[in-house]
């Protein structure tokens, strides 16, 4: 079995996706809506998803979510440690810096 983080985002309303649309190349991530409501972009097609469902994104596959209407939104994130670390630096580096912090973690804005 290959190595993975879990977390929960707990994530509030906010009217514009929450990521850019990106590319993880070399790993898979997964979204389960433990409450509330979220729409994923996968490619071309955008789900909504609510309480127990859930997206698989294969690495390769332009993505990015938003939450869906007024209230909060918790989701179960399932990624690979080198996505995990590529969130948790997008925060914490000014925004000249992101196109490295991307390509250093295997992945890219589209």
């Amino acid at each position: 079995m290959a190595d993975f983080v879990m977390r929960r985002w707990d994530l509030n309303p906010h009217p514009h996706p929450q990521a850019p649309l990106h590319v993880h190349d070399r790993g898979d991530e997964g979204f389960v809506v433990l409450s509330g409501a979220l729409a994923v972009t996968l490619g071309p097609e955008v789900r909504q998803l609510g309480p127990g469902e859930f997206v698989v994104v294969p690495a390769g596959s332009a993505h990015t979510f938003a939450t869906i209407g007024d209230l909060p939104t918790s989701v179960l994130v399932t990624m690979t440690p080198d996505i995990d670390d590529l969130v948790r630096e997008l925060h914490q580096v000014p925004d000249d810096e992101r196109p490295l912090v991307w390509a250093r973690h295997h992945s890219r804005l589209v």
